[in-house]
């Protein structure tokens, strides 16, 4: 029989999928205890990404990291894959399209699965699906375990840990800056390829939501606000801010949905928009992305927007992705403003509403560097790794999760933290 490994990385050959494998080998060099290999669909290009990642050298027959042929239209294939390991990493998107497959596998071997989608559509209708069945097989399956959305999730989770009193509501400020020329593409062709999907697709989330959660949440009073789609940064003097068309906001309400469910604890509002520095940058932003928004909803216009990603992104996305040097020279900051009561105004129970205004505020940021790549494959190795060895800390003996539902009670934020994912408090008043 042979042997059970802790984590496959599967998709390892793909443009994130090979910085997972990167760091996984790092951190298993350091802890012998760990086991793991990878997964994909070509034995040739998993043997030569161990070469190119000077894990194993050219020529040798070194098999010290067990290789996998896998194949998410193979589902033989993906059952042999998940039964050698105690937990899948899935990093082959788009998940709308490769990601249900690889899930099911997991449920029928017991299986552990983190994966790294920003697809609301996705991660909701697996939640749908197949929580029952996680639970019943006692695992976790866990997505949006990059930069959408660890970042805006476990970060509203640190805020409300560092608020003395009760949180109402939270904004955030998804601030990314590049040292030097920007010079070529910064986002991967198939982040583009799962944004278009995600936006075709996007009326379809209001009747998936109705059948996951068919009772509404408590009203929480007072409302947070959403601001004008053009509007001043409250804390980066000069700079503007827009409406941030990701998946933070909506993974952060299913975790505080959770919260309130399951604890009767009070659900964190929640609003998240990104830092624009200039004019010129709107500008850009309104032109692009009204392109962007009105060619996803058709078939035809979805072809162009494939077919031309660079023409479509002014040039910031192509199939070769940004370089070694753009990544590493890229820094993102993530700023939460929190509004809420002193904990002498604390009240009973989750659905009790003040009869007056929020008397304290706090302010916390999540910053590092390469958010798209870097951080990322930091970010699901830790989540990977926290479910294997804090799995008595995570929620429910099994299911579905959020990050901040699933990792809310665990050292998740402690361990990103020393990895150079920095959880700061910045003030409170």
């Amino acid at each position: 029989m042979e042997q059970k490994l802790d984590i496959v990385v599967f998709g390892a050959t793909g443009f994130t999928g090979k910085f997972v494998v990167q760091e996984l080998n790092k951190y298993a060099t350091k802890n012998k205890g760990i086991s793991w290999g990878i997964a994909g669909r070509s034995e040739t290009k998993l043997k030569q990404l161990l070469v190119d990642l000077e894990i194993v050298k050219e020529g040798s027959d070194s098999e010290s990291v067990p290789i996998i042929i896998a194949n998410v239209e193979d589902e033989s294939s993906l059952l042999k894959m998940t039964n050698r390991a105690r937990l899948i990493i899935n990093c082959c998107g788009p998940y709308r399209f490769f990601g249900e497959s690889v899930v099911k596998a997991c449920i029928q071997t017991k299986t552990h699965h983190v994966d790294i989608s920003g697809e609301p559509q996705y991660m909701e209708k697996i939640q749908l699906d197949y929580n029952k069945a996680a639970q019943e097989h006692e695992i976790y399956i866990i997505s949006a375990c990059g930069f959408d959305s660890i970042p805006a999730d476990m970060g509203v989770i640190y805020l409300s840990q560092k608020f003395n009193g009760t949180l109402n509501a939270v904004e955030s400020y998804l601030d990314s800056t590049v040292k030097g020329r920007i010079d070529g593409a910064v986002i991967h062709y198939a982040t583009w390829e799962s944004a278009i999907y995600g936006f075709a697709h996007a009326n379809e989330l209001k009747s998936l939501r109705s059948k996951l959660y068919p009772e509404k949440l408590p009203v929480m009073k007072p409302r947070i606000k959403q601001r004008f789609a053009v509007h001043q940064n409250p804390i980066k003097d000069g700079a503007w801010a827009v409406p941030f068309p990701g998946s933070d906001r909506s993974v952060v309400l299913r975790s505080q949905r959770f919260f309130y469910e399951q604890n009767r604890q009070r659900p964190i509002q929640m609003q998240a928009y990104l830092t624009v520095r200039s004019w010129l940058t709107l500008l850009m932003l309104a032109i692009f992305g009204g392109l962007f928004s009105f060619f996803s909803r058709f078939d035809f216009g979805r072809q162009l927007l494939l077919k031309y990603p660079k023409i479509f992104s002014c040039g910031y996305v192509s199939h070769e992705g940004p370089s070694e040097e753009l990544m590493k020279n890229t820094k993102f900051e993530m700023t939460f403003i929190g509004e809420g009561w002193s904990s002498d105004k604390k009240l009973c129970e989750g659905s009790d509403q003040y009869s007056e205004p929020p008397n304290k505020t706090i302010i916390g940021k999540v910053s590092g560097t390469d958010p798209g790549y870097g951080a990322t494959s930091l970010m699901v190795l830790w989540c990977a790794i926290t479910v294997l060895k804090e799995t008595d800390k995570l929620p429910n003996k099994g299911g579905v999760f959020t990050p901040g539902a699933a990792f809310a009670n665990t050292s998740l934020i402690s361990e990103l933290d020393k990895q150079g994912i920095e959880f700061k408090l910045l003030d409170e008043k």
